[in-house]
């Protein structure tokens, strides 16, 4: 459901926006002001929710998904974000190729965001706010971001999960009960940029960079992007790239979770169901399986149904009876 925003005089009074998705193409597009890319991991169909709100500049956004996912893509250059989880970790965090065992606050200022693994069932809340903004919001320096370097950086603190929830509540809450109470509304800003000052005020800030196997890894993918349209063989990929098989497998699986094989049959069934999801009635499914290499095409129903829970035809079909709502 979405919500246009109320004015009262010169004043925008927020509103809450909650979108459910069905796919991890439709998430994606739930980030007002990111430019994301999501790759499902784990099996079966994908169900999230997100919801999103404005308060007084700060955008909030709370965000849950049944999945696994790789997670990267862009944030405007002029931004900070600050992704804080908001449940206990299954596994540990997998960043830019390296482990962090514990929950900590993700921060980004502007530009290139990290790749994450994603675990499934997980709620993250994210606060993002333009940087010049943030600071005169703070009515103080900059010194208190000085720490975060442009780029990627990490919080290894508590930041009080259980606390942070119930106020993203009693803000919804709020905004429903009382959407022309504006100085309420700052309030509360306020005591979600409370929050953000107290991890940066804890630090250490870590900067991000990524790991020597996670540029393995980069290198390989970016081969195999190139060999979009055709399967490539992990021997012909580790002589591209000039490293051994087993040093593959270990890059792969320790910076993404996952075997270079399967992340090749996972990047090809990733970009038919995107087409799919966008397709028309000029369109055959079959024809998409051969483009991408899948000649058998009851090995590739089966993949693309234990992948996605449903059946490549009901993807299309979909696109076809709702095109504005596909994705």
């Amino acid at each position: 459901m979405i919500s246009n925003k109320n004015h009262i005089g010169h004043e925008t009074i927020p509103q809450i926006y909650r979108h459910e998705t069905r796919s991890v193409h439709q998430h994606e597009q739930g980030y007002p002001g990111w430019d994301l890319r999501l790759l499902q991991v784990s099996e079966g169909q994908f169900e999230g929710e997100i919801t999103t709100l404005d308060l007084e500049g700060l955008k909030i956004i709370k965000d849950h998904s049944n999945k696994a996912m790789l997670k990267q893509g862009e944030l405007e250059e002029t931004s900070i974000s600050f992704s804080i989880p908001l449940s206990s970790p299954c596994a540990p965090l997998i960043c830019q190729g390296k482990h962090y065992e514990r929950g900590g606050v993700l921060a980004v200022r502007g530009g290139e965001l990290p790749e994450i693994r994603v675990n499934a069932e997980l709620d993250l809340l994210c606060l993002c706010v333009e940087c010049s903004s943030f600071i005169s919001l703070l009515n103080g320096p900059e010194s208190d971001i000085d720490g975060l370097k442009t780029g990627p950086n990490y919080l290894p603190i508590h930041i009080g999960s259980q606390a942070l929830t119930q106020l993203f509540e009693l803000t919804c809450h709020t905004l429903s009960s009382a959407p022309g109470h504006l100085s309420l509304h700052r309030e509360l800003r306020d005591a979600f940029l409370s929050h953000v000052l107290d991890a940066l005020e804890q630090g250490p800030v870590e900067r991000i960079s990524p790991s020597a196997r996670k540029r393995v890894v980069d290198r390989a993918r970016d081969v195999i992007a190139a060999h979009d349209g055709e399967p490539i063989a992990i021997p012909t990929l580790c002589h591209q790239i000039g490293v051994s098989r087993r040093k593959l497998q270990y890059c792969f699986q320790d910076c993404l979770g996952i075997s270079p094989g399967v992340y090749i049959r996972l990047f090809r069934l990733d970009a038919i169901h995107r087409t799919l999801s966008y397709g028309n009635d000029s369109m055959r499914v079959q024809d998409e399986a051969v483009r991408w290499g899948f000649f058998h095409l009851g090995h590739f129903g089966s993949d693309y149904r234990r992948l996605f829970g449903e059946r490549p035809s009901d993807t299309l079909n979909r696109a076809r009876q709702y095109p504005a709502k596909s994705g």
